[in-house]
């Protein structure tokens, strides 16, 4: 009968620590692979889950009537009176008559409005102000929220806390000079479009004094530890900067940021 050789289990110090190790080692690259793979599937979740609720969210919301309390709520939350919400809201049913806006309604709305310039990229940033609840779509009390922001009778300090949201890109409560800097360009672009060459002979001036101003509040007011502004320090950035107010914040109608719908809405 033949001999059975001996067995090495090789459980040597060395060996155990080599072995385990190794154990360590996959059990890293697994859980590495395990983290991306779960990254990416959270990733489509979250984007279908958006998809989902913005859809939920159109369809709960697409009412064309106010109530009585709706109306009361309007007269507190913005500057118009009884008579002007309801005006306003059977406007605001001709050109959207399932009871919200979407995104590239409101874009096509500015468009229509500045057809040679980049209205596009304004209005971008606008309708993230208006889209209260992030659904991708302003219903009627969104709408007169903003446009109440954006008339020339709200306070320079309230226009300034809505402007902050349009700012906002990431949504995260915090600019980066790099959010600024985007929207500020795209804010001067749009209004010298709108206002005519002939205004501004030399239109970079504008540009490039729009964008020291800002980078002037990162400076002055900012988080010099993590260089971004929060609501307050923005407002009061803006406040101590008169070219930056008169800018964002206008108190006639023919500058940035104001109502845009006195004509009819776009509902293509």
């Amino acid at each position: 009968m033949a001999q059975r050789s001996p067995v090495n289990l090789n459980l040597d110090p060395m060996s155990r620590s080599q072995s385990s190790a190794s154990v360590k080692s996959n059990l890293t690259v697994d859980s590495t692979r395990s983290s991306t793979s779960s990254q990416r599937r959270r990733g489509l979740l979250g984007k279908i889950g958006t998809g989902v609720q913005s859809i939920f969210r159109r369809f709960r919301r697409a009412r064309t009537t106010l109530t009585e309390m709706e109306i009361q709520i309007l007269l507190t939350m913005t500057n118009f009176t009884r008579e002007e919400v309801l005006q306003w809201h059977e406007k605001f049913l001709t050109d959207c008559p399932h009871g919200y806006m979407t995104r590239k309604q409101f874009i096509a709305n500015y468009k229509s409005l500045c057809p040679k310039g980049d209205a596009e990229r304004f209005a971008r940033h606008v309708f993230r102000a208006f889209d209260l609840d992030k659904s991708n779509t302003v219903d009627f009390h969104e709408f007169l929220v903003g446009l109440s922001m954006t008339s020339t009778t709200s306070s320079i300090r309230d226009k300034l806390q809505w402007t902050f949201h349009v700012f906002d890109i990431d949504g995260n409560g915090l600019l980066t000079r790099r959010e600024c800097l985007e929207v500020i360009e795209s804010i001067v672009r749009f209004n010298q479009s709108l206002q005519g060459d002939t205004l501004h002979p030399n239109m970079e001036q504008p540009m490039i004094l729009a964008k020291r101003s800002m980078m002037n509040i990162f400076d002055n007011v900012g988080d010099a530890q993590n260089d971004k502004l929060t609501m307050s320090q923005f407002v009061e950035g803006c406040l101590k900067d008169e070219f930056i107010s008169k800018l964002l914040a206008p108190g006639a109608t023919n500058t940035t940021l104001v109502n845009t719908y006195d004509t009819p809405l776009t509902s293509s």
